[in-house]
C-alpha cells in the first residue's frame, strides 16, 4: 500500500516530523527538507535510515533513493518551520529564553528590527541604547494578536552579513548588495533584480504550477474512481461466474466434478489477471494522487506562513519537485470494462462430451477507433471474447446433404451473460422485456440497450457452407415514429458495444421507413454500405408481424445470402465476403416503447429445412 503521508496529517502537523511525530526543534529534531517530496523530516529520523556503507538515503515518504556523500547534514534545514515553532510557543505561552541574556532569563518581548528575544532587563537596556532605542519592540502578548507572517527574521548573506535584497537569475540565488558588485556583477552577464520583483515572478510561476497540479489531482481522482468501479465489476463478474458454474454443476453427477474444478480455476486465473492489472493501475493512481495532494497542501500551508524571502526560498527549493510531479503519470489499463463469464454450452450432449462442456470466457470492452459520425461522448467499444470459440463436440451441429458438399447447421444460442440488462434471454430466445430480477453488472454485459451476442462465432473456412435461421415477431405499439429501428440482426467479425450498428459486417434491419411511411421496411447494409431497402409489411398498431430469415454463408463463393424462409426466395446477396475471421451473430431487440419484440435463433438440430428451401439452396451453388 501507499506510504505517503495523508493530506490531513500535513494540515495538523506542519511542526511535527511525519515519521516519528516528534515536534521539530533546533537540535536532534532539526527539520531537513527532502528534495524529492517538498516536505521536511527531522534529522534524527533521517540519520537512522541513512546508510553509511553506500552513502544512500531512501526517502520514507516518496521512496526515492538519494546519494548523499556528505551525509544527512548535506540536506538543507527549514528555518521557516523553526519560525512557526517559535510563533506557536508564543501563542501557547510556552517559555522562550532570552537570546543574548547570560542568565538564560525568560524572554517577554521581541525586537522586530534585531529579530531577537529579550527578557525584561534586556528589553529595558535595548530600549535605552542609542543604537536600538528607535527599534520596534513587541511584547509576547502583543504578538499573540499578530499573524505568523509578521514574525520577522533577519535574512542576511552568509558571506557578507548584509541584508539579502536581490536575486540573481543567472545563478538562481538570493544575494546582498555586496554580492551584486563582487560575484554577481551585471557587467559580467548576471541578471540581478530586486527580491520583490523576483518574488512576484516566481510566485506567478508557482501558482500556475499548483493550479495545474490541482487539475491533475482532479483528473486522477476521477481515474481512481473509475478504476475502483472496474475492480468492483471484475469482482461482481467473478462471483456471478462462480455462481453460474456452481448452480449448473450441482445438478450433475460425480463424473463432472473434475471439470467443475477446472472451470472454477479458470475463472480465478482470468479474474486474477484482470484484477492484477486493475489493482496495479489503481494503486499507481492512488499513490500519485496522494503524492500530489500531499505536496500541494503542504506547499500551500508553508507559503501561507512565509514572508517574501521565505516564500521565494520555498518556491526555489520546491519548483523542481513540483514540476517533476506534473510529468508523472499513473499506470493505465487498456480496457474500459472487463469481466469473466461462464458460458453454458453443450449441456444437451453432456453424457458424451463432459470433458469439453462449459467455457470460462473473458469478456472485455475496449475503446476503439470510432466512425466519424459517432460523437466522442457516445459509447463505442470493441467487444473481445476470449476464448472466442466453444470446444468442438460431436453431434452438436446438424449437416444437410446436397448434391455436392454438406451444409452445416451450427448450434447457436444467446449468451445470457453478455446480454444487456434490459432484455430477457432464455437459450435461443430474446425478448425486449426487462428480466423479472435485475441482472448483476458483471462487466461482461453489453451496456447498449436491448443487445445480445450469440454464445459462439461462426468459423467458415474456404469450401465450407453453413446456415441458420432468425425468426422475429414484433407488435408495433405506436405509429408516429419514423426512421426508427425495430429489430436488427448483425453478422460481424468485430462486435461493438454502441448505440449505433457495427460498421463492419452484415446488418439486416427492420425499420420504420421515412420513404414508405405506412410500411415497415427491411434494410440491408454490408460494411456500412447500403445494399437494399424494400417494404416488408404494413405498419399497423397492435398487429403482430413475423419475419423468418435464413442466413446462408458460402465459403466457396465468398457470399452471404439472406433468404425469406416462408416465401422461399433470396432477399439479398452479399458478394466478396471475407471469411478470414470468425463471425459473431448479434441482435438488437428494439425499444419496448416502440414495439414488443421476440427474436429466436433456430440452428443445429432444431432446424427444419423444407423441400423448397433445399432446392433454393442447391440452386445457389
Amino acid at each position: 500500500m501507499s506510504e505517503f503521508i495523508a493530506v490531513s496529517a500535513i494540515k495538523n502537523y506542519l511542526t511535527e516530523c511525519p515519521i516519528c511525530n516528534e515536534q521539530f526543534d533546533e537540535t536532534t529534531h532539526l527539520p531537513r527538507r527532502m528534495p524529492c517530496c517538498v516536505q521536511c523530516i527531522c534529522h534524527d529520523c533521517l540519520q537512522k535510515i541513512y546508510k553509511e556503507t553506500d552513502n544512500t538515503l531512501l526517502c520514507p515518504i516518496s521512496r526515492h533513493n538519494h546519494h548523499l556523500p556528505n551525509g544527512v547534514e548535506s540536506l538543507p534545514s527549514e528555518p521557516l518551520i523553526l519560525k512557526i515553532l517559535d510563533d506557536l510557543k508564543i501563542h501557547k505561552g510556552l517559555r522562550l529564553p532570552c537570546t543574548d541574556c547570560p542568565d538564560n532569563n525568560e524572554a517577554v518581548a521581541r525586537c522586530d528590527d534585531c529579530c531577537v528575544f529579550m527578557c525584561t532587563e534586556c528589553k529595558t537596556s535595548h530600549d535605552r541604547h542609542r543604537l536600538s532605542r528607535h527599534h520596534t519592540t513587541v511584547t509576547f502578548e502583543e504578538m499573540k494578536g499578530r499573524p505568523v507572517q509578521s514574525f520577522r527574521r533577519l535574512h542576511e548573506c552568509s558571506q557578507h552579513q548584509q541584508p539579502q535584497q536581490f536575486y540573481c537569475y543567472t545563478c538562481d540565488k538570493i544575494i546582498c548588495v555586496s554580492c551584486t558588485v563582487l560575484d554577481h556583477d551585471k557587467g559580467k552577464g548576471h541578471k540581478v533584480v530586486s527580491v520583490a520583483e523576483a518574488h512576484q515572478d516566481k510566485a506567478q510561476s508557482t501558482d500556475d504550477t499548483l493550479a495545474r497540479l490541482e487539475v491533475k489531482t482532479h483528473k486522477l481522482s476521477e481515474t481512481e474512481t473509475e478504476l475502483t468501479k472496474i475492480f468492483q465489476t471484475i469482482m461482481v463478474s467473478t462471483e456471478a461466474a462462480k455462481q453460474d458454474i456452481n448452480q449448473t454443476f450441482d445438478n450433475l453427477i460425480d463424473n463432472i466434478q473434475e471439470r467443475r474444478a477446472i472451470l472454477l480455476s479458470d475463472v480465478e486465473q482470468k479474474s486474477t489477471e484482470s484484477r492484477k492489472l486493475t489493482e496495479e493501475a489503481q494503486e499507481s493512481t492512488r499513490t500519485l494522487l496522494t503524492k500530489l495532494k500531499s505536496a500541494t497542501e503542504y506547499t500551500k500551508q508553508m507559503r501561507g506562513k512565509a514572508d517574501q524571502i521565505e516564500d521565494l526560498q520555498l518556491m526555489l527549493s520546491s519548483a523542481s519537485s513540483l514540476n517533476t510531479m506534473l510529468e508523472e503519470s499513473p499506470k493505465e489499463v487498456g480496457f474500459f470494462r472487463t469481466g469473466v463469464s461462464f458460458v453454458r454450452a453443450n449441456f444437451n450432449h453432456l453424457i458424451t462430451s463432459v470433458k469439453s462442456t462449459g467455457l470460462v470466457r473473458s469478456v472485455t470492452f475496449s475503446p476503439t477507433q470510432r466512425p466519424s459520425y459517432v460523437p466522442e461522448t457516445a459509447m463505442y467499444n470493441t467487444i473481445t471474447l476470449e476464448p472466442a470459440e466453444l470446444p468442438e463436440v460431436a453431434d452438436v451441429d446438424k449437416r444437410i446433404s446436397g448434391n455436392e458438399e454438406q451444409v452445416t447447421c451450427p448450434t447457436l444460442q444467446w449468451d445470457s451473460n453478455t446480454a444487456s440488462g434490459d432484455v430477457t434471454t432464455s437459450g435461443s430466445v430474446i425478448t425486449n422485456t426487462r428480466p423479472v430480477s435485475a441482472q448483476p453488472d458483471t462487466g461482461c454485459r453489453i451496456h447498449s440497450g436491448k443487445h445480445v451476442l450469440a454464445s459462439r462465432p461462426l468459423v467458415i473456412r474456404r469450401g465450407q457452407r453453413c446456415m441458420f435461421y432468425v425468426k422475429c415477431r414484433f407488435t408495433m405499439k405506436q405509429m408516429k415514429e419514423e426512421n426508427k429501428l425495430v429489430a436488427e440482426t448483425t453478422l460481424t467479425p468485430s462486435p461493438v458495444d454502441a448505440h449505433w450498428s457495427s460498421p463492419i459486417g452484415l446488418n439486416v434491419r427492420v425499420v420504420t421507413c421515412t420513404k414508405h411511411k405506412s410500411q415497415l421496411c427491411l434494410s440491408v447494409r454490408y460494411n456500412d454500405k447500403h445494399l437494399t431497402n424494400f417494404p416488408l409489411c404494413k405498419k399497423q398498431k397492435g398487429e403482430s408481424h413475423d419475419l423468418h430469415l435464413c442466413f446462408f454463408l458460402n465459403g466457396t463463393k465468398e457470399k452471404i445470402y439472406v433468404a425469406d424462409v416462408v416465401a422461399v426466395k433470396v432477399l439479398c446477396t452479399v458478394n466478396d465476403v471475407s471469411f478470414d475471421r470468425p463471425l459473431w451473430v448479434m441482435m438488437y431487440a428494439g425499444h419496448f416503447s416502440l414495439s414488443d419484440m421476440r427474436g429466436e435463433l433456430i440452428s443445429g438440430h432444431d432446424m427444419t429445412v423444407s423441400d423448397g428451401m433445399s432446392r433454393l439452396l442447391l440452386s445457389l451453388d
